[in-house]
């Protein structure tokens, strides 16, 4: 009888603490705050997307015609020294194609086309490979530039480096509203990353269709000018801060 009377208290006793600890915390002063931390690197490779279309009388006159402009578009990657694992077929693709002018649907035949996908190493010790590779690259009648891509190939440092940075800047916030407050920061409750990413710079974005009519309608002799910039790599999180 004795026992069951030492466990009821034991039961209660616990009861009681654990109340005072859920009073404790819901009375516990935080702070959530918002950090971002963003790195400026310069690019070191360069992701290029091409197509070759062609329309012919049937399929199989357009994938001769795509097969022979393919052709010519690797020979001019491995003339630069592209190498193989950096060359990918990103799409094959054989449709019918009509003329709508007449008002009726006439075939005209065959479309093929073919996206290839290519990338561009070390750009920072040959800033002008990129460039001659374009200027080589339309001379191939069909060809259209879809798009490129800035980036870094080893961005594990730079990503830790944006993260410190966010960290300290939430650190920072929660420090002033501390001090706003009459309170101190005494540790951290909780930290989520909201995401990171690899921005390649604005004026490439905005640039690249300038530089394919550019580069179509230039005179050979002249070069096509690609300035890379800077890529900014930026980390966000969100971090609760404890006060007293």
């Amino acid at each position: 009888m004795k026992s069951i009377k030492y466990a009821i208290l034991i039961l209660v006793v616990v009861l009681v603490a654990g109340c005072n600890s859920s009073v404790q915390q819901k009375n516990q002063s935080t702070v959530s705050v918002i950090g971002t931390g963003t790195v400026s690197v310069n690019p070191d490779m360069v992701q290029m997307s091409i197509s070759l279309s062609k329309t012919a009388q049937t399929t199989q006159l357009a994938q001769e015609e795509i097969s022979r402009m393919t052709r010519q578009a690797l020979e001019i990657l491995k003339s630069m020294n592209i190498e193989d694992k950096d060359i990918s077929t990103a799409s094959l693709t054989f449709n019918p194609e009509y003329d709508y002018s007449s008002n009726r649907r006439i075939l005209i035949g065959q479309r093929g086309e073919q996206s290839i996908t290519f990338s561009i190493h070390d750009i920072q010790t040959d800033n002008e490979k990129a460039s001659k590779i374009i200027d080589m690259l339309v001379r191939i009648n069909g060809i259209e530039l879809n798009g490129m891509n800035f980036s870094v190939k080893n961005n594990t440092e730079h990503f830790i480096k944006s993260r410190e940075l966010a960290f300290r800047k939430a650190e920072e916030k929660a420090k002033q509203y501390a001090e706003l407050s009459g309170l101190k920061v005494v540790k951290i409750l909780s930290i989520s990353e909201e995401g990171n990413q690899q921005l390649m710079p604005v004026n490439n974005r905005m640039m690249f269709g300038a530089v394919q009519e550019m580069s179509v309608a230039k005179d050979v002799s002249d070069s096509t000018v690609l300035p890379s910039g800077e890529m900014e790599i930026t980390t966000r999180i969100a971090a609760v801060f404890i006060l007293e």
